[in-house]
């Protein structure tokens, strides 16, 4: 046994930022090593690939998006919220937020640019989106994603991006050697069925690439969710 695949049976608290607290989350999810995390598998994904521009969001849609702050204010009605008016050149859009920090409202002052990730829905302002996920924009602001974004089931108290990051890790320790997990399909039936390796498996199912199909993804119709499942089997 070499010591990558030694590092793959390692319980997950040889991992990066892994204390009791999160073991025990890890736990609930039924993870307890390091090769757990890589066969614990996306529900569904997000195409966090490309930027939209405001003036062609549509409610409904998941969407990544960019723009100027044009002013924020607290508004008090039913619900005490922060609003945020957000504007691109194509369109303006409201983020609105319930919940936010006098530190958070202090970042969305006119002129910051911020990019930011959510579901457009019609709202008294227009199109607005409740809670964003987003970020200062600044010269060393990271592209968008490369791949699509994976959405694992989860566990009170874990958040996908911490989720994300572990299962980054094993990834990692895993393209640093990929015959560190058995493949239990012989070449000749690999070939016969056109099913791929087993690492490059999961390396798809964890960070499709951008022209992946997400339904395909989803539904377990993509070769590698076959080849999977023919494991399985």
């Amino acid at each position: 046994m070499n010591a990558d695949t030694k590092a793959l049976d390692a319980p997950v608290s040889s991992l990066k930022g892994v204390g009791e607290a999160l073991v025990l989350k890890l736990a609930r999810l039924r993870v307890a090593c390091v090769a757990d995390l890589l066969f614990h598998l996306p529900l569904r994904y997000q195409d966090r690939t490309r930027i939209t521009p405001i003036g062609t969001l549509r409610a409904g849609h998941e969407a990544v998006v960019e723009g100027e702050v044009m002013a924020s204010e607290v508004v008090r009605g039913r619900r005490r919220s922060l609003l945020v008016r957000l504007r691109d050149g194509s369109g303006i859009l409201s983020l609105r937020f319930f919940h936010f920090s006098p530190a958070q409202q202090q970042q969305f002052r006119p002129g910051a640019r911020i990019r930011g990730f959510g579901e457009a829905r019609a709202g008294a302002t227009g199109l607005e989106i409740y809670h964003p996920e987003y970020r200062l924009l600044s010269d060393d602001t990271p592209p968008v994603e490369d791949h699509l974004t994976p959405i694992y089931p989860t566990t009170e108290g874990l958040h996908q991006t911490r989720l994300r990051a572990l299962i980054e890790q094993a990834l990692a320790l895993l393209d640093a050697d990929p015959e560190a997990l058995p493949d239990w399909l012989p070449e000749s039936l690999r070939q016969r069925f056109g099913l791929p390796e087993l690492h490059h498996c999961l390396k798809v199912l964890h960070q499709p690439p951008p022209d992946a199909d997400p339904d395909q993804l989803a539904s377990g119709l993509h070769p590698a969710s076959r080849r999977l499942a023919l494991e399985e089997l």
